[in-house]
Order: C-alpha cells, then sequence, then structure tokens
C-alpha cells in the first residue's frame, strides 16, 4: 500500500477560483482538505467535493485576506 502524502493543493487563491489539484490521482474516498490548518468537511456548506483524478472542488473559494495572505490548501491523501 503506498504512504500516504500532505502537501499543499495546486491552484491561485483568489477568491474566484474553486477548483485545486493534487500532484498525483488519489485513491477515492482517500483524501482529507484543510483550509489555514483546518480540516474541512465535504458535506458541509463551506467543505469541498472530489471531481476525481487529482482534482478537487471547494464550495467557498479561498480568499486574500485585507492583510494580503491568501488562505492555505493542503491536502492528504493515499495515492494511486
Amino acid at each position: 500500500m503506498p504512504l500516504p502524502i500532505i502537501e499543499p493543493l495546486q491552484g491561485p487563491v483568489n477568491g474566484t477560483n474553486r477548483v485545486f489539484s493534487a500532484s498525483a490521482d488519489y485513491l477515492p474516498g482517500s483524501a482529507q482538505v484543510f483550509v489555514n490548518g483546518q480540516l474541512k468537511t465535504k458535506d458541509l456548506v463551506d467543505g469541498w467535493e472530489e471531481l476525481g483524478g487529482r482534482r478537487i472542488r471547494m464550495k467557498i473559494a479561498p480568499v486574500v485576506h485585507p492583510t494580503s495572505i491568501p488562505d492555505v490548501l493542503s491536502i492528504y491523501y493515499l495515492p494511486l
């Protein structure tokens, strides 16, 4: 069995983009997504959904805060 990976999600954080990618395809159902270190639940209104392969879609677009610091997105998953 492959070792789990935790890494930043790839994609622009700009307040409108909601689709992000891991660096490799992952085992469906194995992913966990974090925003600013907080685990997000897939089924909640501020959660996310799997799009297949290596892509996920956030239900709410991550933003750049007034301090000019963007939200930080990370993903934990089992690669295929």
